[in-house]
């Protein structure tokens, strides 16, 4: 089978992680923890070795400074496979860093600072697609909104469709985006792009809505975490369960959830087959610690439906 083509445009950040955290703390308190750690990260770095472990063909468009971080973020992707000739070492940018505080049930809370990433710009994803084409364009928000926009307008001249994972969490003019392929926010992402927290049936439906009035895609795609996704297409809509796991660390889980949608779709299955195989890599990726690190392979996946499939997994 040919693998699909992706080009993921957006963040790359080195993360600081400290884990063991009982809640999350006061303003002027402390909260004592346990470890810590260093582990490569950002939202496009994590969708595109996902992307790539997942069996994707995948080129890397974002910035990172000419330091050691730099230096070991592009290392980490070409690890996984990942063509990195789109990515620019800034000379006069660091590396981005996101400072996360884990909790024990493996929700967290992040700190980003951007470094090199708020100068990802409209041509450094020109000078790529000028050059070859692709099956589907992925993209985020982490990273300077008018080259989100430019994005799209260089994916519709070229007639590639985008999946955009609308976090981080913001306020944002979604009109620039009409038609896009896929909005794909989480819950608190959802609450910033319309008011609305998707915490019920009711609320789910009408934030969906709501997203689909603002931006007119192919699809919206609500992640709705333990719960699952919520899918709608502007005519009606479906939840579509997880996987029951013990999770603890959702860092990488909506990107990897991204990139094995995007990679289902390419591949022509139907939505809930697509969406089946997003959440079992994206339920592999939250029973393990860190953030690339805790990216499963497509034969990973494979393994973990085909025990679901036989009830072998408990």
């Amino acid at each position: 089978m040919k693998k699909p083509k992706l080009l993921v445009v957006g963040s790359m950040n080195m993360d600081l992680f400290i884990q063991g955290a009982d809640r999350l703390p006061e303003l002027g308190e402390s909260v004592l923890c346990g470890e810590y750690g260093y582990t490569a990260g950002g939202k496009g770095s994590n969708q595109a070795l996902a992307a790539a472990l997942l069996g994707a063909e995948v080129v890397m468009v974002g910035r990172v400074g000419k330091d050691p971080n730099g230096d070991r973020l592009i290392q980490e992707l070409e690890k996984g496979t990942v063509r990195t000739d789109g990515i620019v070492q800034d000379e006069q940018e660091q590396t981005g860093l996101a400072v996360m505080l884990l909790q024990q049930d493996g929700r967290y809370v992040s700190y980003v600072a951007l470094g090199a990433n708020r100068k990802l710009c409209r041509e450094d994803v020109k000078k790529v697609l000028e050059r070859e084409m692709f099956d589907m364009i992925l993209m985020q928000l982490e990273m300077p909104i008018q080259t989100v926009y430019d994005t799209y307008v260089l994916a519709k001249e070229k007639k590639i469709p985008v999946f955009l994972d609308a976090g981080p969490a913001m306020q944002l003019d979604l009109s620039p985006l009409q038609g896009i392929y896929i909005l794909s926010p989480n819950e608190s992402e959802t609450k910033a792009l319309t008011g609305i927290y998707p915490g019920t049936q009711e609320e789910t439906e009408r934030a969906a809505r709501q997203l689909y009035r603002m931006a007119e895609p192919k699809y919206v795609v609500l992640k709705l975490g333990e719960r699952g996704a919520f899918v709608y297409d502007g005519k009606k809509g479906a939840f579509f369960p997880g996987f029951q796991v013990e999770a603890v660390d959702s860092t990488a889980a909506g990107d990897t959830f991204g990139a094995a949608l995007s990679i289902g779709l390419c591949r022509k299955q139907g939505l809930e087959e697509a969406i089946r195989f997003a959440h079992a890599a994206a339920g592999i990726c939250v029973s393990r610690m860190g953030a690339q690190t805790a990216i499963p392979t497509e034969e990973e996946v494979s393994a973990f439906l085909e025990k679901e499939e036989t009830g072998e997994r408990k």
